[in-house]
């Protein structure tokens, strides 16, 4: 493990906003709305139960790849990307270690819900399916740590920490990771499909179903990885160290 990532690491998983966030509530939430649902004749079926469990690890790993990753903002208000340009660091190394640290801490609110589906609601899944689930939604966060990286060097400092609440929102809102978007209005199901988050979790579902995820979904986040990717570097060529303007 080299220093640099050492250092990213603990300087992120300190922050107590990200455990609550992006693993505390999204647990929460997955016992809630699935006891909620209880109460109904009934009770939540074990389709249901699979179904929040997929939407709230998509819903906690969004929230740790953006948080992870738009904090660039903040270091180029401080001067902290300024002052690794001078040392022996090259900058390959630097937005590689930010992407790894982005991905690393996906894995906790994955692991963390999954686990409150399996023991509280007592989803069932194969050890395969298991392990295919968060695999599935570990690689497939990478689009959102390409967009964390898009904002944090789009962003100034000021505007970062409102943009990545808002948008965390509209994706999960609107993505159907709350409310499931057959429940949508027409109008609404068809915007939530040209969202990453529908078809992240979509993917999801397919290996909580026993299944593979289909080629539409996985095709579909490829392409938007690829495009916040290239956005990211187009953004970081033409930005400055330091939060001046421009």
């Amino acid at each position: 493990m080299s220093p640099l990532f050492a250092f990213q690491l603990r300087r992120v998983g300190r922050n107590r906003q990200y455990l609550l966030f992006t693993v505390v509530l999204p647990a929460a939430f997955t016992v809630f709305f699935t006891q909620v649902f209880a109460g109904a004749p009934g009770g939540v079926s074990q389709e249901q139960a699979a179904a929040t469990m997929v939407a709230m690890m998509a819903y906690g790993a969004i929230g740790a790849a953006l948080g992870a990753t738009v904090r660039l903002s903040f270091d180029r208000a401080s001067g902290w990307l300024r002052q690794l340009r001078v040392t022996p660091v090259p900058q390959t190394t630097v937005v590689a270690v930010d992407v790894a640290v982005g991905m690393l801490l996906t894995l906790p609110p994955l692991l963390v819900v999954a686990g409150v589906g399996r023991f509280v609601n007592g989803v069932r899944l194969g050890a395969a399916e298991w392990a295919g689930l968060v695999g599935v939604l570990w690689l497939g966060s990478a689009v959102f740590v390409a967009l964390g990286l898009l904002l944090g060097w789009a962003l100034e400092e000021k505007a970062a920490g409102g943009a990545i609440g808002i948008l965390t929102t509209v994706l999960a809102a609107l993505g159907g990771l709350w409310v499931p978007v057959e429940l949508f209005p027409s109008g609404l199901r068809a915007f939530a499909r040209v969202l990453p988050s529908y078809w992240y979790a979509e993917a999801g579902r397919d290996v909580a179903a026993g299944g593979v995820p289909a080629v539409l979904p996985l095709a579909l986040l490829t392409g938007f990885a690829v495009a916040f990717a290239a956005l990211a570097v187009g953004v970081a060529r033409r930005r400055p160290l330091t939060a001046t303007a421009g």
